[in-house]
């Protein structure tokens, strides 16, 4: 009986602490930027994070008023300044869309990322670094990171095989794919994502670069025709939060958002990986839950595609990023991310 009454004394003390730390969140509405509105990142992940996880996990204390990027017509850089500016309380980011300084690309080089499991362990090596350059540049605190599906080529005409890039104009989205690309001889153009589907129907451009799904759900298909799948790496983004805003919230409701942001970051993970080889099958002809096929033709690259890959990463790729971050740059990520993939970057 006697241990009957403390197992009840303990669980009544136990629902006593969690009921004060529910007790002690504050009461906050927040404003939030998002990525793309008609991508999966915001569909799937971002949104349900402010309109669901949080109200739920904090009693409904926690709310935001949140929108994609897209929606309010906003350009990397812009987002990130208006964080800093407190416009925002919280960002979610892409670091090759808002790099106004060659550090953050380090989370993000073209080529070097081969699959999700080591696109995750750049991310965590790299997070401390990332932290510092968005604290000194954005005065904005980082919270978690996560990925976009595969990045490759998809193009108005045939490509066989890296040789045919040569000579193109491919969009990019940050200096990185921008080297890539120069790299194989083709010129690199930047274009935000939602004007690529008529510039590659004008042909201001010939190809573009994006992720798998998000090929697929900005209907790539209506103008590309053959898909290069030569991956090049996995679009990185993060959920960021204004210092000051940071600042003024209590311990409780710190520890509740870290909480929740580090379980939706495996969340996210896991969620893009899962549809990674989806978006492929939609847009050309294979099984797909999300739609009808774009039935576009798929190209895998040959083993001389891939060593193509290499030689453009290790000499131009990871050189060119070396030269713009500087020699301190170059080697704090020689002693992270070098250190996970088994590559030097240097300007000389």
């Amino acid at each position: 009986m006697q241990g009957y009454l403390r197992y009840i004394a303990i669980a009544a003390g136990l629902v006593m602490i969690a009921g004060t730390a529910a007790a002690d969140v504050q009461t906050k509405q927040f404003k939030v930027v998002g990525t793309f509105g008609n991508l999966t990142n915001w569909q799937k992940l971002e949104k349900p994070l402010w309109e669901e996880t949080l109200p739920k996990a904090s009693g409904g204390k926690l709310t935001a008023q949140a929108q994609p990027s897209t929606e309010l017509g906003l350009k990397g850089f812009e987002i990130m300044r208006l964080l800093k500016q407190g416009i925002f309380d919280f960002a979610h980011a892409l670091p090759i869309y808002v790099a106004e300084d060659a550090v953050l690309e380090g989370v993000d080089l073209s080529g070097v990322a081969r699959d999700f499991a080591t696109a995750r362990k750049i991310t965590e090596v790299y997070r401390n670094i990332l932290q510092e350059a968005i604290g000194k540049q954005y005065g904005a605190r980082l919270l978690n990171m996560y990925p976009y599906p595969t990045q490759a080529f998809y193009c108005r005409n045939e490509v066989k095989s890296v040789a045919d890039l040569k000579g193109r104009k491919i969009r990019v989205q940050g200096a990185s794919q921008g080297d890539f690309v120069e790299g194989l001889g083709g010129t690199s153009v930047t274009i935000a994502f939602a004007e690529v589907v008529p510039a590659l129907e004008k042909g201001v451009v010939d190809c573009g670069i994006t992720g798998t799904m998000p090929a697929y759900k900005a209907k790539w298909y209506e103008v590309a025709k053959h898909a290069f799948y030569l991956p090049v790496g996995y679009t990185v983004a993060f959920t960021a939060v204004n210092q000051r805003t940071w600042a003024g919230l209590n311990k409780e409701t710190q520890d509740l958002i870290t909480k929740e942001m580090t379980a939706w970051e495996d969340l996210a993970w896991k969620t893009i990986e899962a549809e990674n080889d989806e978006g492929l099958a939609c847009s050309t002809n294979g099984k797909c839950s999300q739609g009808p096929n774009g039935n576009i033709t798929l190209v895998k690259p040959s083993e001389a595609d891939f060593k193509a890959r290499e030689k453009i990463l290790t000499e131009v790729v990871l050189k060119r990023w070396a030269k713009r971050c500087g020699e301190a740059c170059a080697k704090q990520w020689n002693d992270t991310v070098g250190k996970v993939v088994g590559l030097t970057a240097s300007g000389s």
